[in-house]
């Protein structure tokens, strides 16, 4: 086995979370919290800012009541017209919500992040302002 300097093993640590398509989160932007439902969902963005053809990752963390079925979140108007919905993959690892979402081009005038959250057979629909 063939060992690197130190120099280059540190590089590629640090180098690590691009080449897998990682984000830390410490580069993630609190959009806020939105109530859906019954509950309550912490949003953090990390990747790309919002904006026509982008693609990003919502973190969506529930802090208040349990746990949804399925989330699924777009950017754009809330008939999702232009749009296309994507279904956020919960993190066991973190206990939250992963959502990658490419925002619509053109990106609709008063656009917001719209979330459809299932609790059971029971889907409720709320949104939260782009920032």
């Amino acid at each position: 086995m063939r060992l690197l300097p130190m120099s280059l093993s540190i590089a590629a640590l640090a180098l690590a979370p691009m080449m897998f398509g990682c984000s830390s989160k410490d580069d993630a932007t609190v959009v806020g919290d939105v109530t859906v439902g019954t509950q309550t969902l912490h949003v953090e963005r990390e990747g790309a800012e919002v904006a026509a053809g982008a693609k990003t990752r919502f973190v969506l963390k529930v802090t208040s009541g349990a746990k949804p079925t399925s989330v699924t979140g777009w950017v754009g108007v809330e008939s999702g017209e232009g749009s296309t919905k994507y279904k956020a993959n919960y993190d066991e690892g973190d206990g939250d919500f992963d959502d990658d979402v490419t925002c619509p081009t053109p990106l609709p005038a008063g656009s917001k992040i719209w979330f459809d959250v299932m609790n059971g057979d029971t889907k409720t629909t709320g949104s939260i302002a782009i920032k």
